[in-house]
């Protein structure tokens, strides 16, 4: 990956611990592409670039390769979350889906890593700098489905939830067993394409550059 803010390691390189948490969830937010039909994340349109390859379907990871949200990691361990949903404004090719927010993915957490040390050594942009602590989160299971079977999250949805603020990049929703069971169903009753996502996510890379380059050695923490 050759990019200016992210780093170029092996997941391994961190030492992941083992999580323990209850089966509620956390919505976190993720930009989608313009160019795909799919909802791959946001492909920098040239490299190097500042846009962060998160979520990490192709690792199973969320905020190793970068600080980005940093502050949302804390809270969702300091919280014992263990489940991880991914909603998005959809901007990709499906002009019937178009401008609307659907939860598309689902991490179950399984291992957790202060990965603070590896981005101020790897990392050009660490604003993890004056935290505590910047956590990675690592998952056991991955699950991302088309954007026909994705979970839309309507108004109606975020009165049920109780949630009346507007969703936004920095948005975190966190969600009791019950309710989180429901997308998490929802989202298992359907096809998983994350192998398609990771596809069509390299077939869009700038440079015809592979999206995740690893190191054969793993850096030393």
């Amino acid at each position: 990956m050759s990019l200016d803010h992210a780093m170029n390691i092996s997941i391994d390189s961190a030492a992941w611990q083992d999580y323990r948490a209850s089966n509620t969830a956390m919505i976190v937010f993720y930009a989608t592409d313009p160019v795909s039909e799919y909802p791959i994340r946001e492909i920098p349109e040239e490299l190097p670039t500042e846009i962060l390859p998160e979520p990490n379907y192709e690792t199973g990871t969320y905020g190793f390769f970068g600080c980005g949200k940093s502050k949302i990691r804390t809270a969702f361990v300091k919280a014992k979350v263990r489940n991880l949903l991914f909603v998005t404004k959809y901007v990709g090719t499906n002009a019937a889906c178009k401008d609307r927010f659907f939860i598309t993915g689902w991490y179950r957490i399984h291992k957790t890593a202060d990965v603070k040390k590896l981005h101020i050594r790897y990392s050009s942009d660490y604003s993890c700098l004056d935290e505590d602590v910047c956590y990675a989160l690592r998952a056991d299971t991955i699950h991302f489905v088309s954007i026909e079977n994705a979970f839309e999250v309507t108004p109606e949805v975020l009165k049920s939830w109780g949630y009346k603020a507007r969703l936004t990049k920095q948005t975190r929703i966190i969600l009791a067993e019950e309710q989180a069971a429901a997308i998490i169903d929802h989202l298992r009753s359907k096809p998983d394409i994350t192998e398609t996502l990771i596809a069509e996510t390299e077939r869009l890379w700038p440079h015809t550059a592979a999206p995740m380059e690893e190191e054969e050695e793993p850096a030393e923490v």
